[in-house]
Parts: structure tokens; C-alpha cells; sequence
């Protein structure tokens, strides 16, 4: 039927100039926008978009009413509450400080890969990805493990070579329970996204006027700072911005940092008050928020702003690549450079991880002879805990990252389709999520949901439901990527040709758009399972998932267990995100294939 409908639209598309053909076309839009498929369409973006709603709405009512009544006493509460000075002060000291060291080293990093020859190819898509297959909250235990004062394995290891030279030393010499560390695990954490937004910035603009410069006798630092610079501007402000949204909202690596550190931030104070203390204090929590949401949405707005304006005229096309600069000796240590990152962020904490599940015990002196790969597996299979939330997160990451990604499908389409002013403020709704954080989102389900009259508190249904609400601003920027590429004229001669609009989305736009859905489907996959500032909030002994679980475990001292775990998810998100690109790919040369073998028979 595929094969059929496709030759029927192909062979059924009206002359562009005939009046008639374009009278057809209208037609046929006008029965799909009133067709069953489009009121399924219009009404699935609906319910989503009302739930989004729901959801901002029950929060701010709870800010200003109490009872059906106004009420300023949470503000009054929450300006009162002990330690909030500091807390806000700890809180923007270390995201901007990390925000300048992240995007610093982003930008050299972008420069190496996109205008250097110290590019390394294989590094290039897999830097942006390292932060996401080893979940933050077990990259910032693996570094407890490799930087804790007495048991750390690397302080260990320069005890000994300091040993050597008679230098005693009892503690230390480094201590990842410092202002220091975690503001470097702040920023090892936000390199990429820097990386990522500055390195396509120099992939768009035209770097002939670099040429230019350096032929004209600048040097190469007067090229960067007159040329490069100015040009990536944009760039440079998104990934600020980006950046500030990300660390308000972090929660991994001062939960376990600043937490022994004595250092409170406010995504961990906001969690503390619904999950750790009884009875929990979600109005104060609440309250906390609003703090969160204005930063967030100044940053999303002066995004937006950036993204807007200071737009060049030196944008190039896919053939325009200026001079590679040649590094001469520095190459070597560039290069270095890239690999140091990549071993400090994902190498060295993988490492400790290994070998704290495979020796059953964390300590610095380890026998490498008794390393059992069995006390990895009695980590997991072995216990019972581990395994189901295992089990939860899988579930929940499959299913969630499945519906997400047919409803954006769904929804990117009719979008596209409609262009109406309604589907247009439901796009705008739908994404309104990330311009959140996870925790105020997962505040809003808390309000929503978890109580009278839905009552789905602690239940699988409230945390599949907050995944999809909460990464479906992702899976529309996946799904209207995929659907950007498909030809107008395709749907609209299937529709002329008698296709309704559930056939013509079955049988030609998914097939078309499958490639990139699946590579949306494999990051909203390994976003889900390491998905846990909503988690901990929503999940508990019921449900527990992997992030509530691998943070249990370390507050309770289940060193191998989680280590196991840890090693466990990481190795499945490697094999899920490879089977995604090379399923990709696969699907790609077979449509190439397949348009080739087409175009050859009509010129036959």
C-alpha cells in the first residue's frame, strides 16, 4: 500500500502554475485541516498544551491564594526563610563562574575542532555526548571516588609517588569537597553545551573573512579577537544563556558535592523541602521557585533576543570552508588538550566506578588479583532494589520516549500543515516547559496530580506523564527537523489523490520522517533514564527510579551497588544511542538507495 500510494502522489501532482491544480491543493488542505486525522491532531496538541497550562496555573495559584483566597504569606514565609540570602549568593557565584570557564573552553575546544588541524573527527559528535551516557550523579560519585581526601584512588596514588620522595602526607592532597571541585564539575558539565552551540556557529559563518585578516597581516590572535569573536557573538550569548538555564537548574553535582561541603544552592534547597523533610514544606518550595522561573525565563527571553538580532551577512553554504590553520608544533597539544577533557569527564570517573563495582568495596588499596567481574553482577541481578528501578527507568524511558516522540511527529506535522494561530500558540505552549526547570515542573505535577482529584501520587502513571510533558519541547525540536525535510507537494497530492489525512501521515510522512525521529528517540531515551530532579521529587519507595536509587544508595554507603548500577545504565544508554545512529543511517542509505533506483527507472 506504501509503494502505491506513494506512485498515486507522485504521478497525481498538479502543474505549480495551473490554477486548477492549486484549487485542488486547497481543497485537499481544507479536508485535511477538517478531516478525523486533523481534529486528532489539533486536539492531541490541545490536551498537551492544557496540561502545560494546568500545570503553570496550579502553581501560581498556590503563590497567591490559600483557600480560594489571597494570601501573601508564603512570600512573606519564604523572605523569612533562614539561610535564602545565601543560598541565592553560593548559588550565582558558581554558575557564573562555571559559566565563564565552560564557555572559555567550549570556545577553544569549537575552534580546534571547526578551524584547526587538531581536529580529531571521532571526538567531534561524541564530546556533546560524553555529559549525557555517564549520568552526572554518577560522573560526581566516580569523582568522590578518585578525589575524596583519605579514600580517594588518585589521592591515594600521589601519597605514594610524594612517598617516594620522603614528602609524608596523611590527607589529601586534593579534595573534591571544595569550593574548587564543584565549581570544576559545574563546568565540566556545561562544556558541552558551549561546544555544541559555538562549534555549529563556526560551521554557518563564512570564514573567508578570517582568510582575509590573517592575509592582510593580522596575527592569529588579532584574527580571533577582531574577526572570530564578533562574528560568533550569537553564538557566544546563546550558550551563556543556555548555560545559566542548566546550572540554576543543576542538581547532581551539589547534592553530592555541596552537600558535604556545607554549601546549599537552590535546586538542592528546593528538593531538600519536598523529599527530605518531613512533613514536606512544598509551599515554601514553592515559593523558592519563583526565584528559579525568573532567572530561567530572563535567560530564555534574552535568548531569544540574542538569537534574533546581531545576525550576520557572512553566513556560508556547505561548500564554504576557509584555510584549515596549521598549529605547527602546538597541534600535539591541542590535541591533548581534547583528550585530557575527555579523560577527566568521562575516562577517570568510568575507571573508579570499575573499580569499585569490580572490587565489592571502595578503598584506595586495591588488589588487583581479587577484582571479580561477579561483584558487578551481584551489584544489579543480585539485588533486588537495583534491579527494579532499573526496571522502572527502562520502562518508563522506552515508553516515554515513544509517545513523546509520535505525539511531536503528530503535532510537527499538523503544525506545518495548519499554520493557523491556534497551532502556532500550542507549539508555544508545549515548548513553554523548557523554559523551566524539571524541578518546577515537577513541583506543578506535584500540585496537579499527586493529590485529590487525580490522585497518582508515588505512581508510574505521574512520572510517564511528567516525561512526556517535560522532554516533549525536545522531541518537537527532533520531529520538526524530520518533518521540515519532507516535500510539501508529497502531502498535498496524496490528499488530491483521495489519502486521507491519516494515510498520507501512516504511509508517506513517517516513513520519510523515521530517521531523524529515531535519532530524537535515542536522546529523549538516555535523557529520561538519567533524568532526576523531577524524579526524586515524584518517585519514592513505590516507584523508585535509577537517579533516586543511585542517590539512596550513596547516602547510604551501597558503594558497589551503586557503582554497579552506574556502570550498568551506562552501558546500556552506549548501546541504545549506538543502535539509534547506526539504525539511522541504515534507514537514510536506504531511502537514498531507493530515490536513486526510482529516478533511474523514470529515465529509463
Amino acid at each position: 500500500m506504501n509503494s502505491t500510494i506513494l506512485r498515486t502522489a507522485s504521478s497525481a501532482a498538479p502543474p505549480a502554475a495551473s490554477s486548477a491544480g492549486f484549487r485542488q491543493r486547497v481543497a485537499a488542505m481544507r479536508a485535511f485541516r477538517g478531516g478525523w486525522f486533523g481534529i486528532l491532531s489539533g486536539a492531541l496538541g490541545t490536551i498537551c498544551a492544557g496540561v502545560v497550562l494546568y500545570l503553570v496555573t496550579r502553581i501560581a495559584l498556590r503563590l497567591f491564594f490559600t483557600g480560594g483566597r489571597f494570601d501573601n504569606e508564603l512570600f512573606k514565609r519564604v523572605f523569612a526563610y533562614q539561610g535564602l540570602g545565601e543560598v541565592l549568593f553560593n548559588t550565582f557565584i558558581i554558575v557564573l563562574v562555571s559559566m565563564v570557564l565552560s564557555l572559555c573552553i567550549g570556545a577553544f575546544f569549537a575552534w580546534l575542532m571547526e578551524r584547526t588541524d587538531a581536529r580529531i573527527s571521532w571526538l567531534a559528535g561524541l564530546l556533546p555526548m560524553f555529559s549525557m551516557i555517564l549520568l552526572p550523579i554518577a560522573g560526581a560519585i566516580g569523582w568522590v571516588f578518585l578525589l575524596a581526601p583519605q579514600a580517594g584512588f588518585l589521592n591515594a596514588l600521589l601519597r605514594g609517588i610524594f612517598g617516594w620522595f620522603g614528602v609524608t602526607v596523611t590527607s589529601g592532597p586534593l579534595n573534591i569537597y571544595s569550593w574548587t571541585g564543584m565549581i570544576l564539575l559545574y563546568t565540566a558539565y556545561m562544556i558541552p553545551f558551549a561546544f555544541l552551540m559555538i562549534s555549529t556557529g563556526l560551521r554557518s559563518s563564512d570564514p573567508s573573512m578570517e582568510e582575509a585578516a590573517r592575509i592582510s597581516g593580522a596575527s592569529l590572535l588579532q584574527t580571533v579577537r577582531h574577526v572570530t569573536i564578533p562574528v560568533l557573538r550569537p553564538s557566544l550569548g546563546a550558550a551563556a544563556l543556555y548555560i545559566i538555564w542548566f546550572g540554576f537548574s543543576f542538581f547532581s553535582v551539589p547534592v553530592v558535592i555541596g552537600t558535604e561541603l556545607g554549601v546549599n544552592v537552590l535546586a538542592v534547597e528546593i528538593v531538600r523541602l519536598v523529599t527530605f523533610t518531613y512533613p514536606s514544606d512544598i509551599p515554601v518550595a514553592i515559593g523558592l521557585s519563583v526565584f528559579l522561573i525568573a532567572v530561567l525565563g530572563t535567560a530564555w527571553f534574552f535568548q531569544g533576543r540574542i538569537l534574533r538580532a546581531n545576525r550576520h551577512a557572512s553566513i556560508g553554504g556547505k561548500g564554504q570552508r576557509g584555510a584549515i590553520v596549521r598549529l605547527g608544533k602546538f597541534r600535539v597539544w591541542a590535541q591533548a588538550a581534547l583528550m585530557l577533557y575527555v579523560l577527566l569527564t568521562f575516562i577517570l570517573p568510568l575507571v573508579a566506578l570499575t573499580l569499585v563495582a569490580l572490587n565489592g568495596y571502595w578503598t584506595p588499596n586495591i588488589s588487583w588479583g581479587l577484582l571479580e567481574l561477579s561483584n558487578l553482577w551481584a551489584g544489579t541481578l543480585d539485588n533486588r532494589a537495583a534491579m527494579r528501578s532499573l526496571s522502572n527507568s527502562l520502562r518508563l524511558s522506552v515508553i516515554g520516549a515513544t509517545a513523546a516522540i509520535l505525539i511531536a511527529a503528530i503535532f510537527s506535522l499538523y503544525l506545518r500543515n495548519s499554520g493557523s494561530r491556534w497551532a502556532q500558540f500550542l507549539d508555544a505552549i508545549i515548548k513553554l516547559p523548557s523554559a523551566l526547570s524539571a524541578i518546577v515542573i515537577g513541583l506543578g505535577f506535584i500540585l496537579a496530580f499527586a493529590g485529590p482529584p487525580f490522585n497518582l501520587g508515588n505512581t508510574f502513571a505521574i512520572l510517564l506523564l511528567c516525561y512526556i510533558v517535560l522532554f516533549l519541547p525536545q522531541a518537537t525540536i527532533s520531529a520538526d527537523a524530520a518533518a521540515s525535510q519532507i516535500d510539501k507537494q508529497l502531502s498535498e497530492a496524496s490528499w488530491v489523490s483521495g489519502a486521507g489525512g491519516g494515510r498520507t501521515f501512516l504511509f508517506i510522512s513517517l516513513p520519510l520522517m523515521i530517521p531523524g525521529l529515531i535519532a530524537g528517540w535515542g536522546l529523549l531515551f538516555v535523557w529520561m533514564t538519567g533524568e532526576l530532579n523531577a524524579s526524586i521529587m515524584l518517585s519514592g519507595t513505590r516507584v523508585p527510579v535509577i537517579g533516586f536509587q543511585i542517590l539512596q544508595i550513596f547516602q547510604t554507603g551501597g558503594f558497589p551497588v551503586l557503582a554497579s548500577l552506574a556502570l550498568v545504565l551506562t552501558a546500556i544508554n552506549v548501546v541504545v544511542l549506538s543502535a539509534a545512529h547506526l539504525f539511522e543511517r541504515w534507514i537514510g542509505d536506504g531511502m537514498v538507495i531507493a530515490r536513486t533506483r526510482r529516478a533511474q527507472a523514470q529515465r529509463s
